[in-house]
């Protein structure tokens, strides 16, 4: 097998799902999009997912993100996905003025996804034109950072307290890799979505908060395969609230909203 073939394979997936989406008969989606990993160029089998950017026409609903229509077109769609391989297709469902900048705030509150299309997508499905869109700026990646800490202290019953004592590891890495990659957008107007990459691009911008060092060998493990050892994480759990604590005090710094 080719060094080529497992990319080859992925793209051959997205296709056969784009194609069999068509009859789905949808009505409300305006465009699929591939983004992440694979339209990105660091896809690896085994490790990624094949991300899937599905835009729904309008703006959501007053009191649910989703219509009925729209709820309909999602399971459809969800129960398509599911049929996928070799490779998981994961849908992320957005409405396409999400992609807008909010009219009281000014800003992008969806900043990320705006970015992944402008710089690492394909079209899949559909029609939209990337070229309409606005690239964000330091003080939207800084919005929308705050955006994602309200829903993590939601999710965690709004203490962070239970997050970083009752979290699973992964997420607490997750959460480590979201720190930096905000850190990167708003301090150093850099965007870097290779997870991988990640901790080294964050010490190369000679940051004021190092990445501990427990923290640092959970991931280079995590991304090499490695089992991950109790006192590593131990310790790496013990090392993220300081290392949370000033790395957002740093990106909301940039937001005004957030003083």
């Amino acid at each position: 097998m080719s060094a080529g073939a497992p990319i080859e394979a992925a793209w051959k997936e997205l296709e056969t799902f784009s194609s069999s989406a068509d009859g789905l008969r949808l009505s409300e989606v305006r465009a699929i999009f591939a983004i992440g990993s694979l339209p990105g160029g660091y896809f690896r089998p085994g490790q990624s997912d094949l991300d899937v950017l599905v835009l729904f026409q309008g703006a959501p609903g007053t009191e649910a993100d989703f219509n009925k229509f729209q709820l309909a077109e999602k399971e459809r769609l969800e129960a398509l996905a599911a049929q996928a391989g070799p490779y998981e297709i994961e849908l992320l469902f957005l409405h396409e003025t999400r992609l807008q900048r909010d009219p009281l705030t000014g800003r992008f509150p969806y900043a990320d996804f705006v970015q992944r299309l402008l710089s690492q997508s394909k079209l899949l499905w559909g029609a939209f034109e990337t070229g309409s869109l606005e690239a964000p700026g330091k003080e939207d990646f800084a919005c929308a950072f705050r955006r994602y800490l309200e829903y993590l202290r939601k999710k965690h019953g709004g203490e962070l307290q239970v997050f970083w004592s009752q979290g699973k590891l992964e997420e607490l890495l997750n959460h480590t890799l979201a720190l930096m990659r905000a850190y990167l957008q708003v301090q150093r107007g850099v965007s870097e979505y290779d997870k991988t990459r990640l901790a080294q691009r964050y010490r190369e911008s000679q940051p004021s908060v190092p990445l501990p060092p427990a923290l640092a060998s959970a991931l280079k493990a995590r991304f090499a395969g490695a089992p991950i050892s109790s006192e590593i994480a131990a310790a790496a759990r013990a090392e993220l609230p300081a290392f949370h604590a000033a790395l957002a005090a740093q990106i909301l710094r940039v937001n005004p909203e957030s003083r």
